[in-house]
């Protein structure tokens, strides 16, 4: 079913976290270089109440309104939002899936019992099994394995890491000596892994297999085949002591661009976004004699943290200083977020409908954790700075 249209042109969209008798509503800009791309404001049904900036504002007009303690409403939201965070975080680390520090340590634990796990022997473990999905444009096979309870690890050390974490806890774990006793070789004495010879499929559990369409100039539609790695887009952390040095080597003015992240910060914190709101930068090419993408050229800049989780991990918007006095930041309808449904994180517009520019498949609490290479969208219908340049998946 569409989503209906709002009486504030815009189009109503679903927001976890919203207060009885309130809904959030989609906008385009109408006009300038943003023509096209959108932004997120909060309204009451009844229209009361519009354009409300953020959450917690129509957190705190809905408090005020029900005489309640407009702080304190703000503060169980702000504690809904850390135990949905915990909960999460428990949820994954049940499953193993670990990360930063403890996932390296759970998986020397178990490489110093078992040594390094390969998808061959995985497959060959009680219960487990792999497939594979051929990645038409580059030719690869990009594999998943998935454990008795039906949990999906998209890389080996991840599985290392979830029979380490088992170990640490006291828990049995499978025998890995018979499963690599039970591994075929070929002709030619190497392990045949059956996820990527014997499994392969049109699309991995969970992705869903998307019929060709026909492109028109309204609407892209982009598969797996149409990223291509880069090593010319990276996400970091502003702010910091090693941004600086960041910045600097991706050709930016180091000085410039800490005051202009620190500017924008500031200017957030006065309109209601809390102390710590993050702030990264999506950097593109490190020299002048690299390949002129405009994809990257177009998602290059300072990006905040928003209000509110997308699919229970940050998300962050673009961000830049205007030369209005009024309204000294504009966001574009880029976003750094969380695709539960493609396990990737994307840059792109705020939603599971649409693909992204520039995707990276490792799994990490946040994009600047990542440290595998990023893959750009690049069919030749691409084009970046328009709304209809992702497509439904």
């Amino acid at each position: 079913m569409a989503p209906k249209a709002a009486a504030t042109k815009g189009t109503i969209i679903p927001y976890e976290g919203l207060p009885p008798g309130w809904e959030a509503i989609e906008k385009p800009y109408l006009s300038g270089i943003y023509a096209g791309t959108t932004y997120i404001r909060f309204q009451t049904k009844d229209l009361r109440h519009k354009s409300v900036g953020s959450l917690k504002k129509a957190i705190q007009i809905d408090a005020e309104e029900r005489g309640l303690d407009p702080a304190q409403a703000k503060a169980e939201y702000e504690q809904r939002k850390e135990e949905e965070k915990e909960r999460q975080k428990q949820e994954r680390e049940s499953k193993g899936l670990l990360d930063g520090q403890r996932k390296n340590e759970a998986i020397e634990f178990f490489r110093s019992a078992h040594g390094k796990l390969d998808g061959a022997t995985i497959c060959q473990l009680p219960g487990w099994r792999g497939e594979s999905k051929l990645l038409e444009k580059c030719g690869q096979l990009s594999a998943r394995y998935y454990s008795p309870e039906g949990v999906t690890y998209a890389l080996v050390n991840q599985v290392e890491a979830f029979f380490g974490f088992k170990m640490q806890k006291g828990e049995p774990v499978p025998d890995f000596e018979a499963a690599r006793n039970s591994v075929q070789v070929d002709e030619k004495g190497k392990v045949i892994n059956s996820a990527r010879t014997e499994h392969i499929v049109d699309s991995l559990l969970g992705e869903s297999a998307p019929k060709r369409q026909k492109r028109s100039s309204n609407s892209i539609v982009a598969y797996d085949g149409d990223y291509r790695e880069t090593e010319h887009l990276r996400v970091f952390r502003m702010l910091t002591s090693a941004s600086e040095a960041q910045l600097q080597e991706y050709g930016i003015d180091s000085r410039e661009g800490h005051e202009m992240a620190t500017q924008i910060q500031k200017l957030l914190i006065g309109g209601g976004f809390p102390s710590g709101t993050e702030m990264l930068y999506v950097a593109g090419h490190k020299n002048s004699e690299a390949p002129v993408s405009k994809s990257v050229d177009g998602l290059q800049g300072i990006y905040h943290q928003k209000a509110d989780q997308f699919n229970g991990r940050p998300c962050y918007q673009k961000v830049f200083l205007t030369k209005s006095a009024v309204n000294p930041l504009g966001c574009t309808g880029h976003c750094i977020s969380w695709s539960r449904s493609r396990n990737l994180w994307k840059i792109g517009r705020l939603s599971e409908e649409k693909a992204g520019f520039a995707i990276c498949r490792q799994d990490k609490p946040t994009p600047a954790e990542v440290d595998q290479a990023w893959c750009l969208y690049e069919a030749e219908a691409a084009n970046v700075n328009s709304p209809g340049g992702e497509a439904a998946v």
